[in-house]
């Protein structure tokens, strides 16, 4: 199996895969999801995965924003794996550019495909005709947690936030070297448990705070040092309490 970007004879094939996906969904043609697909594909990228020359399945996506539009996959080929590598490849190209997470929205019956890959409701379902369509999510960056980074310090503990100037950083806070992108996009990181000025930092991810509305920001603690969630979350609420976040922890993943 080969993944590649789609062309534009390919996208026709695509389109015929979409069709035989909403049909098998439904037992019916059903005309607004097909034609809604026809209309906006252009705006789409597509990937596709390929056994030898014949289209077996693809995903559809928002260029920026990599939220996923559709996904089918030949009916003879499901249950192969080629939902899950082409989800694969699409998670990979978000943690390359440092997204905090990938979203779409499902039908409820193939919500079970999406929880078994990772991932979550993220809000209420909504009727769409024939329909009940279920926002969802999933979180990247998980694999940092319990990992080992430096962190490079751009605002210091004591400075004052520089749009800000009534902010104070009781906390350093910078960006993680080793993920910085060819794009130079970086992941923003609070350093806890140093309550002094310093320039870089090596410690352990205890936690990823997930913005809502943007990226995510990691939290830098040191080597083999237990935390209380509570008190890490009371320290860099100066900040984080003007964001609808999210909290995760790495001592929850043991």
């Amino acid at each position: 199996m080969r993944i590649e970007t789609l062309n534009q004879d390919q996208r026709k094939q695509a389109l015929e895969l979409a069709h035989e996906a909403v049909v098998s969904l439904s037992g019916t043609p059903v005309t607004a999801i097909e034609k809604f697909l026809e209309e906006h594909t252009a705006r789409f990228d597509m990937l596709g995965a390929f056994n030898e020359e014949a289209l077996t399945g693809f995903i559809a996506y928002e260029p920026e924003s990599l939220r996923i539009v559709f996904i089918a996959v030949n009916e003879k080929y499901r249950h192969t794996g080629i939902g899950t590598a082409l989800c694969d490849t699409l998670r990979q190209k978000g943690t390359k550019h440092h997204l905090s997470r990938l979203s779409t929205n499902v039908p409820s019956s193939v919500k079970g495909f999406f929880d078994a890959y990772g991932f979550e409701q993220a809000g209420d379902p909504v009727k769409a005709g024939e329909f009940s369509i279920l926002p969802m999510e999933y979180l990247l960056g998980r694999e940092y947690l319990g990992r080992t980074v430096t962190v490079t310090v751009d605002r210091p503990y004591g400075s004052f936030h520089p749009h800000n100037p009534d902010v104070l950083y009781s906390l350093n806070f910078g960006y993680v070297d080793e993920l910085i992108s060819d794009d130079g996009e970086f992941v923003d990181a609070w350093i806890y448990g140093l309550y002094e000025p310093a320039e870089t930092f090596r410690g352990s991810v205890i936690g990823i705070i997930y913005h809502k509305d943007g990226p995510s920001r990691f939290i830098v603690g040191r080597i083999g040092e237990t935390y209380n969630k509570e008190d890490v979350m009371d320290a860099v609420a100066f900040d984080e309490q003007y964001y609808d976040t999210r909290f995760i922890w790495a001592s929850d993943m043991n």
